[in-house]
Protein backbone atom coordinates (compact mmCIF):
# COMPACT_ATOMS: atom_id res chain seq x y z
CA UNK A 1 0.00 0.00 0.00
CA UNK A 2 3.05 2.19 0.64
CA UNK A 3 3.96 1.48 -2.95
CA UNK A 4 0.75 3.45 -4.12
CA UNK A 5 -0.16 6.38 -1.53
CA UNK A 6 2.83 6.99 0.54
CA UNK A 7 2.32 6.86 4.33
CA UNK A 8 -1.38 5.89 4.00
CA UNK A 9 -2.85 2.99 6.20
CA UNK A 10 -4.53 0.63 4.37
CA UNK A 11 -7.58 -0.04 7.70
CA UNK A 12 -7.85 4.19 8.12
CA UNK A 13 -7.73 4.38 4.42
CA UNK A 14 -10.98 2.18 3.45
CA UNK A 15 -12.55 3.05 6.35
CA UNK A 16 -12.52 6.58 5.54
CA UNK A 17 -13.34 6.02 1.78
CA UNK A 18 -15.96 3.82 2.99
CA UNK A 19 -17.21 6.73 5.36
CA UNK A 20 -17.24 9.13 2.09
CA UNK A 21 -18.95 6.49 0.40
CA UNK A 22 -21.66 5.75 2.15
CA UNK A 23 -22.50 9.83 3.14
CA UNK A 24 -22.06 10.78 -0.87
CA UNK A 25 -24.48 8.17 -1.53
CA UNK A 26 -26.98 9.34 0.86
CA UNK A 27 -26.68 12.47 -0.59
CA UNK A 28 -27.74 11.52 -4.24
CA UNK A 29 -30.46 8.97 -2.72
CA UNK A 30 -31.69 12.42 -0.99
CA UNK A 31 -31.45 14.49 -4.37
CA UNK A 32 -33.03 11.99 -6.26
CA UNK A 33 -36.22 12.12 -3.67
CA UNK A 34 -36.26 15.58 -4.38
CA UNK A 35 -36.58 15.92 -7.75
CA UNK A 36 -39.41 12.59 -7.68
CA UNK A 37 -41.07 15.11 -4.93
CA UNK A 38 -40.58 18.04 -7.78
CA UNK A 39 -42.32 16.20 -10.10
CA UNK A 40 -45.29 14.65 -8.53
CA UNK A 41 -45.43 18.44 -7.08
CA UNK A 42 -45.15 19.36 -10.95
CA UNK A 43 -47.32 17.21 -12.21
CA UNK A 44 -50.47 17.80 -9.68
CA UNK A 45 -50.04 21.38 -10.00
CA UNK A 46 -50.21 21.08 -14.12
CA UNK A 47 -53.70 19.04 -13.80
CA UNK A 48 -57.39 20.31 -13.28
CA UNK A 49 -61.16 19.68 -14.23
CA UNK A 50 -63.24 21.78 -15.80
CA UNK A 51 -67.20 21.12 -14.35
CA UNK A 52 -69.14 22.76 -17.28
CA UNK A 53 -72.70 23.76 -15.49
CA UNK A 54 -74.27 25.62 -18.56
CA UNK A 55 -75.57 25.33 -21.26
CA UNK A 56 -76.56 21.82 -21.43
CA UNK A 57 -76.33 18.68 -23.69
CA UNK A 58 -73.62 18.57 -25.97
CA UNK A 59 -73.52 21.95 -27.24
CA UNK A 60 -72.30 22.97 -23.71
CA UNK A 61 -69.21 21.10 -23.89
CA UNK A 62 -68.61 21.98 -27.80
CA UNK A 63 -68.65 25.29 -26.57
CA UNK A 64 -66.49 24.55 -23.46
CA UNK A 65 -63.79 22.53 -25.74
CA UNK A 66 -63.98 25.78 -28.19
CA UNK A 67 -63.33 28.10 -25.57
CA UNK A 68 -60.22 26.08 -23.88
CA UNK A 69 -58.78 25.51 -26.77
CA UNK A 70 -57.45 29.25 -26.92
CA UNK A 71 -57.90 29.83 -23.12
CA UNK A 72 -54.27 30.71 -21.13
CA UNK A 73 -52.76 28.38 -19.29
CA UNK A 74 -54.06 25.63 -21.34
CA UNK A 75 -51.91 23.23 -23.14
CA UNK A 76 -54.59 20.32 -23.90
CA UNK A 77 -58.23 19.55 -22.92
CA UNK A 78 -59.96 16.93 -22.94
CA UNK A 79 -63.46 15.04 -22.50
CA UNK A 80 -63.40 12.84 -19.53
CA UNK A 81 -64.78 9.19 -21.05
CA UNK A 82 -66.38 7.24 -18.25
CA UNK A 83 -64.30 4.46 -18.59
CA UNK A 84 -61.70 7.75 -17.61
CA UNK A 85 -64.29 8.78 -14.09
CA UNK A 86 -64.53 5.01 -13.50
CA UNK A 87 -60.72 4.19 -13.03
CA UNK A 88 -60.01 7.37 -11.03
CA UNK A 89 -63.38 6.42 -8.71
CA UNK A 90 -61.95 2.61 -8.58
CA UNK A 91 -58.88 3.83 -7.34
CA UNK A 92 -59.50 6.56 -4.84
CA UNK A 93 -62.16 4.47 -3.55
CA UNK A 94 -60.19 0.80 -3.94
CA UNK A 95 -63.43 -0.97 -5.16
CA UNK A 96 -64.22 -1.35 -8.78
CA UNK A 97 -66.78 0.81 -10.65
CA UNK A 98 -68.42 -0.29 -13.84
CA UNK A 99 -68.37 2.81 -16.74
CA UNK A 100 -71.50 1.64 -17.68
CA UNK A 101 -73.37 2.87 -14.46
CA UNK A 102 -72.01 6.48 -14.71
CA UNK A 103 -73.88 9.29 -14.84
CA UNK A 104 -73.53 11.99 -17.81
CA UNK A 105 -70.59 13.63 -17.53
CA UNK A 106 -69.85 17.23 -17.89
CA UNK A 107 -66.44 16.80 -17.08
CA UNK A 108 -63.14 17.83 -19.13
CA UNK A 109 -59.66 17.38 -18.14
CA UNK A 110 -57.04 20.10 -18.83
CA UNK A 111 -53.10 20.18 -18.67
CA UNK A 112 -52.08 23.47 -17.25
CA UNK A 113 -48.66 25.02 -18.25
CA UNK A 114 -46.28 26.40 -15.46
CA UNK A 115 -47.61 29.63 -14.04
CA UNK A 116 -46.06 32.58 -11.35
CA UNK A 117 -47.63 31.41 -7.74
CA UNK A 118 -49.27 35.25 -8.74
CA UNK A 119 -51.52 34.17 -11.19
CA UNK A 120 -55.03 33.22 -10.85
CA UNK A 121 -55.02 30.48 -12.98
CA UNK A 122 -58.80 28.82 -12.25
CA UNK A 123 -59.73 32.58 -12.44
CA UNK A 124 -58.64 33.38 -16.10
CA UNK A 125 -60.09 29.84 -17.25
CA UNK A 126 -63.16 30.67 -15.94
CA UNK A 127 -63.07 34.06 -17.59
CA UNK A 128 -62.27 32.90 -21.16
CA UNK A 129 -64.54 30.28 -21.13
CA UNK A 130 -67.45 33.06 -19.86
CA UNK A 131 -66.05 34.79 -23.25
CA UNK A 132 -67.28 31.80 -24.91
CA UNK A 133 -70.85 31.92 -23.87
CA UNK A 134 -69.83 28.66 -21.09
CA UNK A 135 -70.94 28.82 -17.66
CA UNK A 136 -68.02 26.95 -16.22
CA UNK A 137 -65.50 26.17 -12.84
CA UNK A 138 -62.20 24.85 -12.49
CA UNK A 139 -61.26 21.85 -9.55
CA UNK A 140 -57.98 21.60 -9.09
CA UNK A 141 -55.64 18.77 -7.09
CA UNK A 142 -56.57 19.74 -3.62
CA UNK A 143 -53.72 21.30 -1.30
CA UNK A 144 -54.51 18.80 1.73
CA UNK A 145 -56.01 15.58 0.01
CA UNK A 146 -54.66 12.91 -2.38
CA UNK A 147 -51.24 13.84 -1.74
CA UNK A 148 -51.29 17.63 -0.96
CA UNK A 149 -48.35 19.19 0.49
CA UNK A 150 -46.68 15.68 0.71
CA UNK A 151 -44.17 16.64 -1.59
CA UNK A 152 -42.60 19.46 0.97
CA UNK A 153 -42.24 17.29 3.87
CA UNK A 154 -40.69 14.28 1.72
CA UNK A 155 -38.34 16.89 0.49
CA UNK A 156 -37.44 18.22 4.22
CA UNK A 157 -36.99 14.67 5.52
CA UNK A 158 -34.60 13.14 2.85
CA UNK A 159 -32.56 16.50 3.14
CA UNK A 160 -32.20 16.36 6.71
CA UNK A 161 -32.19 13.01 6.61
CA UNK A 162 -28.60 12.92 4.11
CA UNK A 163 -27.57 15.87 6.27
CA UNK A 164 -27.63 13.66 9.51
CA UNK A 165 -26.68 10.37 8.06
CA UNK A 166 -23.35 12.50 6.77
CA UNK A 167 -22.80 14.11 10.39
CA UNK A 168 -22.56 10.09 11.59
CA UNK A 169 -20.30 9.14 9.18
CA UNK A 170 -17.97 12.13 9.86
CA UNK A 171 -18.11 11.12 13.44
CA UNK A 172 -17.00 7.78 11.87
CA UNK A 173 -13.77 9.70 10.11
CA UNK A 174 -13.36 11.38 13.00
CA UNK A 175 -12.91 8.32 15.40
CA UNK A 176 -10.70 6.92 12.53
CA UNK A 177 -8.76 9.46 12.42
CA UNK A 178 -7.78 9.46 15.83
CA UNK A 179 -6.06 5.98 15.58
CA UNK A 180 -3.66 7.47 13.52
CA UNK A 181 -2.71 9.76 15.66
CA UNK A 182 -2.37 6.53 18.34
CA UNK A 183 0.17 4.87 15.75
CA UNK A 184 2.11 8.23 15.84
CA UNK A 185 2.30 8.89 19.50
CA UNK A 186 6.10 7.76 19.52
CA UNK A 187 6.59 10.38 16.57
CA UNK A 188 4.69 13.00 19.04
CA UNK A 189 6.57 12.30 22.00
CA UNK A 190 9.59 13.06 20.07
CA UNK A 191 8.56 16.05 18.59
CA UNK A 192 7.60 17.23 21.94
CA UNK A 193 11.22 16.57 23.62
CA UNK A 194 12.55 17.98 20.61
CA UNK A 195 10.44 21.71 21.86
CA UNK A 196 8.00 21.25 19.39
CA UNK A 197 4.65 23.12 20.82
CA UNK A 198 1.34 21.46 20.44
CA UNK A 199 0.14 22.88 17.68
CA UNK A 200 2.73 22.13 15.22
CA UNK A 201 2.80 18.55 16.44
CA UNK A 202 -0.64 17.79 16.03
CA UNK A 203 -0.98 19.93 13.15
CA UNK A 204 1.38 17.74 11.25
CA UNK A 205 -0.65 14.94 12.22
CA UNK A 206 -3.34 16.43 11.04
CA UNK A 207 -2.18 17.20 8.05
CA UNK A 208 -1.34 13.64 7.37
CA UNK A 209 -4.80 12.26 7.86
CA UNK A 210 -6.26 15.38 6.12
CA UNK A 211 -4.71 14.23 3.16
CA UNK A 212 -5.55 10.91 3.80
CA UNK A 213 -9.34 11.61 4.37
CA UNK A 214 -9.07 14.02 0.74
CA UNK A 215 -8.22 10.78 -1.08
CA UNK A 216 -10.17 8.52 0.46
CA UNK A 217 -13.00 10.95 -0.18
CA UNK A 218 -12.63 10.82 -3.88
CA UNK A 219 -12.30 7.36 -3.79
CA UNK A 220 -15.84 7.00 -2.21
CA UNK A 221 -17.12 9.78 -4.17
CA UNK A 222 -16.00 7.89 -7.38
CA UNK A 223 -17.27 4.47 -5.92
CA UNK A 224 -21.12 6.79 -5.03
CA UNK A 225 -21.02 8.10 -8.72
CA UNK A 226 -20.78 4.70 -10.16
CA UNK A 227 -23.32 2.95 -7.73
CA UNK A 228 -25.66 5.64 -8.74
CA UNK A 229 -25.41 5.35 -12.68
CA UNK A 230 -25.76 1.61 -11.87
CA UNK A 231 -29.31 2.15 -10.09
CA UNK A 232 -30.45 4.75 -12.46
CA UNK A 233 -29.49 2.52 -15.38
CA UNK A 234 -31.42 -0.53 -13.92
CA UNK A 235 -34.52 1.92 -12.72
CA UNK A 236 -35.20 3.68 -15.57
CA UNK A 237 -36.21 1.56 -18.65
CA UNK A 238 -34.55 3.15 -21.48
CA UNK A 239 -31.91 4.85 -19.82
CA UNK A 240 -28.51 5.32 -21.40
CA UNK A 241 -24.84 6.90 -20.48
CA UNK A 242 -26.34 9.49 -23.32
CA UNK A 243 -29.49 10.39 -22.17
CA UNK A 244 -28.13 10.40 -18.32
CA UNK A 245 -25.98 13.55 -19.15
CA UNK A 246 -29.28 15.58 -20.01
CA UNK A 247 -30.60 14.17 -16.52
CA UNK A 248 -28.48 14.75 -13.80
CA UNK A 249 -27.86 18.22 -13.21
CA UNK A 250 -25.08 20.07 -11.57
CA UNK A 251 -27.10 20.77 -7.89
CA UNK A 252 -26.90 16.18 -7.80
CA UNK A 253 -23.37 16.51 -7.79
CA UNK A 254 -22.40 18.49 -4.67
CA UNK A 255 -22.97 15.14 -2.42
CA UNK A 256 -20.25 14.13 -4.20
CA UNK A 257 -18.11 17.03 -4.38
CA UNK A 258 -18.63 17.68 -0.74
CA UNK A 259 -17.57 14.27 0.40
CA UNK A 260 -13.86 14.28 -0.59
CA UNK A 261 -13.64 18.11 1.43
CA UNK A 262 -15.99 16.68 4.47
CA UNK A 263 -13.94 13.50 4.95
CA UNK A 264 -10.81 15.98 4.93
CA UNK A 265 -12.08 17.74 7.39
CA UNK A 266 -13.43 15.36 9.94
CA UNK A 267 -10.19 13.47 9.78
CA UNK A 268 -7.53 16.23 10.52
CA UNK A 269 -9.81 17.29 13.10
CA UNK A 270 -9.89 13.96 14.70
CA UNK A 271 -6.20 13.35 14.35
CA UNK A 272 -5.25 16.90 15.73
CA UNK A 273 -7.38 16.34 18.83
CA UNK A 274 -5.97 13.17 19.45
CA UNK A 275 -2.15 14.23 18.87
CA UNK A 276 -2.86 17.10 20.59
CA UNK A 277 -4.09 15.07 24.18
CA UNK A 278 -1.06 12.83 23.47
CA UNK A 279 1.06 15.81 23.45
CA UNK A 280 -0.21 17.30 26.60
CA UNK A 281 0.51 13.50 28.18
CA UNK A 282 4.06 13.61 26.96
CA UNK A 283 4.46 17.34 28.14
CA UNK A 284 3.84 16.57 31.28
CA UNK A 285 5.50 13.65 31.37
CA UNK A 286 9.05 14.67 30.45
Amino acid sequence: MRSGLLGVERALFWTLAFAAFAAASAGLAARAVDRVAVGYEQSRNAYAIVRVLAPDGPAGMAAAETALASAPHVTSAAPMTAGRAAALLSEASGEPIDPEHMPDLRLIEIELAPASPQADVAGDIVAALAAGGVTAEVIAAPDGASGGGLAPRVRNAAFWGAIVFAGMMAVIAWLAARGLAARRREMVTVMCDLGATRSQTAGRIADEAAVTGLYAGLAGGVLAVIAGVIVLLLAIPGTTLNTLTAMILPIDLVPVVAAPLGTAIAAGAGARAAAGHFHGQAARLG
